[in-house]
């Protein structure tokens, strides 16, 4: 049966490894045949009615607990404007993913959960989970051996050894173990359950991730009231700052730092910049939302608080940052939630951040704000503050 939160493909491998069955006929035994539901970019995403009919009778598991697997169930808070599937062609999610804040190709883990049961939980392939509440860690986002992004799935395989294949030319590559099936061996097969884990002691970041799975996995109310928080947080990913992290523990500092970024970013080129599939840069965001909320303060204050707090000689990760300081993510700037939360206004409005380039592909129907589709135009519905 499929564990608490898991995704759809961890249960789905599970299954494959009890029967011993696996790609493509694991797939066609579940009745998973649609062209394109299940590649490596889709797999999780959603499924099409007539697939999700056909996999609750070959497994015998209602629809409502395999919608619950899918990645389709927050398109009301973190993944708003998702296209139905099924996604027949490559080019179907081109335009909407390009600023969905969503790992479809990788996956962060927590090792400890790995060990306990080996499943993957659904929001670790989002960048608002970087703690696991049950051991209370930080997620991981490579393989302690070839120090590669993981994407859980092995249809058939233990999804708990790394399956990517041994590249030497790998900088970052860890020499200090070698290779169990010798130096020729193709395959890296780092144990991603035993990776060493940093145990959580800031207290904010905890208070802040527990807001963000209220609003992935809370009731509409209970959603709703943490939308600002989100959004605070997303702004907050986005422009943070040593100082902002003064007060945080030890473990989120070095988030900050030169010689942080000097170790080097997980491998394979992931679909999101470093700044959003790093687990400790979200934790410090959520440590500043989570005390900037606590305070009490409005969105006017929030706003200048993170202005004033920026660096004084830039930002030492600017360039590593996708768009500048722009919002970028459809879960910001064209949810229908995000798009109208106060934060996001005045962070607009004071030019903390600036709205990107809006296609007609992004155009969130049900937003009253929106840009005209032509590169470099301006939204006039939130107007710049006047320099003094």
């Amino acid at each position: 049966m499929p564990g608490e939160r898991e995704s759809l493909s961890s249960w789905i491998n599970r299954i494959g490894l009890l029967y011993e069955i696996r790609q493509p006929d694991l797939l066609a035994c579940l009745g998973l045949t649609a062209q394109g539901e299940m590649r490596p970019t889709t797999a999780g995403l959603g499924l099409a009615s007539s697939s999700l009919d056909a996999l609750s009778v070959a497994a015998g598991v209602p629809v409502e607990t395999i919608g619950g697997m899918l990645l389709s169930r927050f398109a009301a808070t973190a993944l708003p404007n998702l296209p139905p599937p099924p996604f027949r062609h490559g080019g179907d999610l081109t335009a909407w993913a390009a600023g969905a804040w969503v790992l479809r190709r990788h996956s962060n883990f927590c090792p400890k959960c790995l060990a306990r049961d080996g499943q993957w939980r659904l929001d670790w392939k989002l960048p608002w989970s970087f703690v696991c509440l049950d051991h209370r860690v930080y997620l991981r986002n490579s393989c302690p051996r070839c120090k590669r992004v993981q994407s859980g799935l092995s249809w058939g395989r233990d999804s708990r050894v790394c399956p990517l294949r041994w590249r030497q030319s790998v900088p970052s590559l860890d020499r200090s173990t070698p290779h169990p099936e010798g130096d020729n061996a193709t395959v890296c097969r780092g144990r991603l359950d035993q990776d060493e884990t940093v145990p959580l002691a800031d207290r904010h970041a905890l208070q802040g991730q527990k807001r963000l799975l209220r609003w992935l996995y809370g009731t509409p109310e209970e959603s709703a009231q943490e939308t600002e928080f989100a959004s605070l947080t997303a702004i907050a990913a986005q422009r943070l700052a040593p100082d902002m992290l003064s007060r945080a523990q030890a473990e989120l500092r070095p988030v900050l730092h030169f010689e942080y970024n000097d170790a080097g970013w997980p491998q394979g080129e992931p679909e999101l910049s470093p700044l959003w599939t790093d687990p400790l840069r979200m934790a410090g965001a959520a440590h500043v939302a989570q005390r900037l909320s606590a305070h009490g303060y409005r969105p006017q204050r929030t706003v200048q608080w993170l202005k004033l707090k920026q660096p004084l000689f830039g930002d030492p990760f600017a360039h590593l940052m996708d768009h500048g300081h722009q919002l970028y993510g459809t879960s910001l700037v064209f949810g229908p939630f995000h798009h109208d939360t106060a934060h996001v206004r005045e962070a607009l409005r004071t030019g903390l951040v600036s709205l990107p380039y809006q296609g007609p592909a992004y155009i969130n129907s049900r937003s009253p704000h929106r840009l005209h589709p032509v590169a470099g135009s301006e939204d006039r519905q939130y107007p710049r503050e006047q320099p003094r």
